[in-house]
């Protein structure tokens, strides 16, 4: 009868430890904004569709992000163009943007697939999309997705 005592009083003991700990896990934690501040071409040999994509990574906590790698896909009207990778990326600081310049390759057939909608269909405005999977080295917050959408000018 003792012993199933203790038992009970060190697992409500537990339990309200791993409660506790629970609540002081930071509710306000927003993820990170991406937005695709430039392309341009890469300075390559090859005639591959290979371009630099430089990102502005803004992180709205007070916890610096120490980014471990990042995966990213841009769309344009619905047609997944261009993906990339990174890996080694400089943390970002809280309450700080950064710039990160990544590597990418456009896809031939879906750029193909694109020029051939937009001939079809001339349209002034593109809808795009871009999902970055950013990956930190955070145990509470290995991974976050971040999905931005908008309009691109054709004019």
């Amino acid at each position: 009868m003792l012993l199933a005592a203790r038992r009970l009083c060190l697992l409500s003991c537990l339990a309200v430890l791993c409660w506790s700990g629970c609540t002081t896990l930071d509710k306000n934690h927003e993820s990170p904004k991406i937005d695709v501040v430039g392309i341009t071409k890469a300075a390559s040999d090859t005639s591959a569709m290979q371009f630099t994509i430089q990102l502005r990574i803004v992180n709205p906590n007070a916890e610096t992000i120490d980014l471990h790698g990042l995966y990213y896909e841009l769309s344009l009207e619905g047609i997944e163009v261009v993906t990339g990778t990174a890996k080694d990326l400089p943390p970002i600081e809280g309450y700080s943007a950064r710039i990160v310049s990544v590597s990418s390759a456009a896809s031939l057939l879906s750029s193909a697939r694109l020029l051939q909608k937009l001939i079809n269909q001339p349209q002034e405005m593109l809808d795009y999309k871009l999902r970055a999977k950013l990956g930190t080295t955070s145990k509470w917050m290995p991974s976050t997705t971040v999905v931005e959408t908008g309009e691109i000018s054709l004019q």
